[in-house]
């Protein structure tokens, strides 16, 4: 193919050492690959270095509420009704979201341990979630979980508020590119990943084994199992998580993880 070469026409100056000629269609082709690959599914974040001091302040099952209440904010942090609907959730609207209509007294023991923690605001009647632990947009950080909103609104009516708060404790612990549970979730190298096995996770996260192995069995999101129990040879079960309830990178889901769980595009 013809080399071309770029001039700077004021000066005369060959500038091809330092710029390249491309052509408008492959400018075209390159905007299309990125439509393809960017995942533009609704989704809020969790921030992996932080959330911690919520599940330590918290019960398991007030970490599935608050779970289930990050799903509902803004950009500026406010639990509003709905993506379309920003009217500021009241506590009757948290109420019934939460399925807790009938259970009052266990909301606003969840409502005041998240407020006393720091973890909601309250100011004129207007509810926000601390951003130091989940917030929704676009993120610069290696350090933060895509929650798939859509997904845990659909099957909260269909799923322990336990199990969620249980699949809550994890979230620290996604390996970037594999969506492995380990000990290193920011390690670079696949051959450096230190998977967890069931004592391990179980530790980690602050169950027993019995529990853990007994709850991952049962846990599914929309009729899709949400960790994957990967057996290689002798060695101790490893777990990965469901790349379409949790991911953490911004373009779409391996194709392995896919096909792992053989994932409905949504």
């Amino acid at each position: 193919m013809r080399r071309l070469r770029v001039i700077n026409t004021e000066t005369g100056e060959d500038l091809s050492h330092d710029y390249t000629l491309r052509h408008r269609s492959q400018d075209a082709a390159f905007r299309q690959q990125q439509k393809k690959t960017v995942d533009r599914r609704d989704f809020s974040n969790a921030n992996m270095s932080n959330i911690h001091e919520v599940y330590d302040a918290l019960t398991t099952a007030q970490c599935g509420y608050l779970m289930l209440l990050q799903c509902y904010v803004d950009y500026s942090g406010v639990l509003v009704k709905s993506g379309r609907d920003k009217t500021p959730m009241t506590t009757a609207d948290m109420l019934n979201v939460l399925q807790l209509a009938k259970k009052r007294m266990t909301f606003y023991d969840f409502l005041s341990a998240c407020i006393d923690n720091d973890i909601i605001h309250e100011e004129g009647g207007v509810y926000s979630v601390n951003e130091r632990y989940h917030f929704k947009g676009n993120f610069g950080s290696q350090y933060v979980v895509k929650l798939y909103s859509a997904k845990i609104k659909r099957v909260y009516s269909e799923v322990k508020a336990t199990d969620i708060g249980l699949i809550y404790r994890m979230l620290p612990f996604i390996h970037f590119e594999t969506n492995a549970l380990c000990e290193n979730p920011f390690e670079k190298s696949a051959k450096q990943i230190r998977w967890f096995n069931k004592k391990e996770l179980a530790a980690a996260i602050g169950v027993t084994s019995d529990t853990l192995g007994r709850r991952i069995k049962q846990m599914k999101f929309d009729g899709e199992y949400v960790v994957a129990r990967i057996k290689v040879g002798s060695e101790p079960e490893r777990y990965t998580f469901n790349p379409n309830v949790f991911y953490r990178q911004s373009k779409e889901p391996d194709k392995t993880l896919i096909a792992m769980f053989n994932v409905k595009k949504v």
